[in-house]
């Protein structure tokens, strides 16, 4: 339920920031979201499409690209993805350092109409 907060917040701070670019609507919302943020997309989409209407998003597509936790072993100077609950180097063994916690929540850009 916590996507409500998040996307009245979203909306809100998207809106604004249209504003202040001198948009007349905002055609697209770029959003990066990690795996691990726990947020829901249908969640969030079903709250967008409820909240947007009568504000400057409204109509606007919401993408959303996922992100997933990282990790970068020095060992064998790999990058890799854990798998499950195995956070071993697949090429060395050794337990690398994580890279990306997969917990982002950015709005990496908009795409406005001025």
């Amino acid at each position: 339920m916590h996507e409500l907060s998040i996307t009245s917040y979203l909306v809100d701070a998207v809106a604004s920031r249209a504003r202040e670019l001198g948009a007349t609507r905002v055609l697209a919302i770029n959003l990066v979201v990690g795996e691990r943020s726990g947020i829901v997309d249908d969640s969030l989409r079903f709250y967008f499409e409820m909240l947007a209407p009568g504000t400057l998003v409204e109509g606007a597509e919401l993408n959303v690209a996922r992100t997933s936790l990282r990790f970068h072993c020095a060992a064998c100077e790999r990058d890799y993805q854990p798998s499950g609950l195995d956070f071993l180097c697949p090429g060395c063994g050794t337990v690398g350092e994580v890279v990306d916690d997969g917990s982002d929540l950015l709005i990496e850009s908009l795409e406005i109409e001025t």
